[in-house]
Formats: C-alpha cells, sequence, structure tokens
C-alpha cells in the first residue's frame, strides 16, 4: 500500500496558489521581455512603487492618487529586472511560498505574501530620499514575507535558538547585499537591493504567521 501512495505523489507537489503566483510572476516577466524599450519604460513608471511619487500624492492626496500608491503596492511585485532576478524570487517563492501555504492554505497564504509586499515596499518608502525618484519593484517583499512566517513554523522543531540563527543569517546576508557593492555585482548595473523592504516583509511575515497560529483556519 505504501508503494502505491507513492506513485501517486507528484515529483513536484507544489500548492496551488503558490503555483499560480510563481506562473504569473514568469509570465508578466516575459511579456516584458518582448515589448518595445519604450512601453517597457511606461510600465515601470507607471506600475512601480515610486517613494517619492507616494509622497506626493499623500502630501495632497485625492482619490486618483490614493488608487494609484493601492495599484502599484500589488503591481511592483510582478515586475523584475531581468531573468535572474525573477527567477530567484520565483524560486524561493516555491520553496518558503509552497510551506506556508500547505499550513495556512491558500487564502491566507496569498494574504500574507501581499502584505508583506506592501509592508515591505512602505519600509522601502520611509527609508528613502524623497528627492530621488527611485523605482521599486520585484516579488522580494512577499517572498521574504514566506521566509518570516516559514522562521515561525521551525519554532516547535528547532527551537527559538535554532530560528535565531535563521533569521540572524537571512537578515546579515541580506543587509551585507544591500549595503555593499556585492549587491550591484548581483542585479547589474542601473540596479540595487531593496534590503529595507526585504526586512520589512520578513518581519511582516512572522507577523501575520503567529497571528495565524493563534486563529487555526477552519477546515471542512
Amino acid at each position: 500500500m505504501t508503494d502505491n501512495l507513492s506513485k501517486n505523489v507528484p515529483a513536484f507537489n507544489v500548492p496551488p496558489a503558490t503555483k499560480y503566483v510563481v506562473a504569473a510572476l514568469f509570465i508578466v516577466h516575459l511579456m516584458t521581455e518582448v515589448t518595445t524599450p519604450d512601453t517597457l519604460e511606461w510600465v515601470y513608471q507607471n506600475f512601480s512603487f515610486r517613494p517619492a511619487l507616494v509622497s506626493a500624492i499623500l502630501d495632497n492626496p485625492t482619490l486618483p492618487g490614493l488608487f494609484h500608491i493601492f495599484l502599484t503596492l500589488n503591481t511592483h511585485m510582478f515586475l523584475h529586472h531581468d531573468w535572474m532576478h525573477m527567477i530567484l524570487n520565483a524560486g524561493m517563492l516555491l520553496a518558503f511560498g509552497s510551506m506556508v501555504e500547505r499550513r495556512f492554505g491558500a487564502t491566507r497564504f496569498l494574504i500574507l505574501f501581499f502584505l508583506s509586499g506592501w509592508l515591505g515596499a512602505f519600509a522601502e518608502y520611509l527609508i528613502a530620499d524623497p528627492n530621488l525618484d527611485i523605482v521599486l519593484y520585484g516579488a522580494s517583499g512577499g517572498v521574504f514575507g514566506a521566509m518570516g512566517a516559514t522562521s515561525i513554523l521551525m519554532l516547535p522543531r528547532y527551537r527559538f535558538r535554532g530560528v535565531l540563527v535563521f533569521i540572524g543569517v537571512l537578515l546579515g546576508v541580506n543587509l551585507i547585499i544591500g549595503a555593499t557593492p556585492l549587491g550591484t555585482m548581483l542585479v547589474g548595473p542601473g540596479a540595487g537591493i531593496a534590503w529595507a523592504a526585504h526586512c520589512g516583509g520578513f518581519v511582516a511575515g512572522m507577523i501575520l504567521a503567529f497571528v495565524y497560529l493563534q486563529k487555526p483556519a477552519a477546515t471542512t
């Protein structure tokens, strides 16, 4: 019986919501790769998260401006600098997102992914120079949210000390890459590592996972 059951388990058993998000990352990036340079520039200007523009909107809020902020909080997560950037985020999401979705379900995973991306973007907004019109894009905030949630799920097995080491290594590597020329070497010229967005997403994921564990999802 054990042998028969094992034959029915897919080799790559990725939960559906994680699978669809990763597929969306791939499809959107493929579309940006085949479009014209002018269209690509328009996409990044209108659908990435731009802290300077957000500051200008919040100084004089309007309904269309607030809608633009909400829109770009979501759309910036599906834009990437190049194939390496997209593949790294997609690969980490397959690993950590799958763990989160299996534990909490598809709805809670998606809430965690997007809220972590939002809070990661606002973390970058808080440290950004309002005089520089930088553009923030990439799924890293949501990916690091899944990592943060995973660290909470590891507690029963690895205890506080083991999880603390896991967190220290992840955030330490993130800060080193983001604050040194190593980041530019990895992502190429003209781009940098949004370390604040990573940290913000990670903390958001930890908090949401802790909240989820206090109130388990209803099962049928």
